[in-house]
């Protein structure tokens, strides 16, 4: 990736070429975290994340999950599709600077960090959600990064309304592939949460390709 000036947007078209760039020397990361104790576990990859892996990282935080709630979500927001109707969600991205529906199929929305540092903003991340359960919920943001040149690490600070902060570090190649599945027990069936993103060192972009909440159906004994 060439260098940019801190505090400056590339154009469109220059973005559209690093993505392309960057998908022949991506990694992969997978963040497992209880919303409740603020415990993370961060794992970093040499491949895609795998279904019986992300439960088996779940697990070492105490919770155990059967292989279909991967696939069994209740609500699924994305930069393209931000509003669902039933069961009502909306999504909410304050600070993102650039959005493309051609690039994905979900659509991307990219926070570029190194800008929000030097004007001092913070990107936010606001899901409004109804027909909750008020028992545990698998929240999974799949997200990409890239880091600025000369950086070996790079690190965000996710916060989350709960008054939980998580701290995603960032190793590896100039981009990766991250997973961040969390555990949540809303506090009502009309409920909701906001993340905050706050540049920390090294990174360059942070972008958001989907949010997924998924109720916990199964009876564990």
């Amino acid at each position: 990736m060439e260098s940019e000036t801190k505090g400056t947007i590339p154009t469109p078209d220059k973005i559209l070429r690093e993505l392309a760039e960057l998908e022949e020397r991506q990694g992969w990361a997978h963040h497992v975290a209880d919303a409740a104790t603020g415990e993370l576990i961060t794992t970093e990859l040499s491949r895609p994340v795998t279904p019986l892996s992300r439960l088996e990282r779940l697990s070492r935080l105490g919770h155990q999950f059967d292989v279909p709630i991967l696939g069994m979500w209740t609500h699924r927001l994305t930069p393209r599709h931000p509003y669902q109707a039933s069961p009502r969600g909306t999504l909410s991205l304050y600070g993102a600077e650039w959005f493309t529906s051609d690039y994905y199929d979900d659509g991307i929305a990219s926070w570029f960090l190194a800008a929000l540092g030097e004007r001092q903003l913070e990107g936010i991340l606001e899901a409004r959600l109804s027909d909750l359960p008020t028992s545990r919920c698998l929240v999974t943001l799949r997200l990409r990064t890239s880091k600025l040149d000369g950086h070996e690490v790079g690190s965000v600070r996710i916060r989350v309304h709960t008054g939980i902060n998580f701290q995603l570090a960032v190793h590896g190649s100039a981009a990766s592939e991250h997973i961040f599945d969390f555990v949540w027990v809303p506090p009502n069936p009309r409920s909701g949460f906001t993340m905050v993103f706050e540049p920390q060192s090294g990174l360059y972009s942070l972008s958001l390709h989907s949010l997924t909440v998924t109720p916990d159906l199964v009876v564990h004994p």
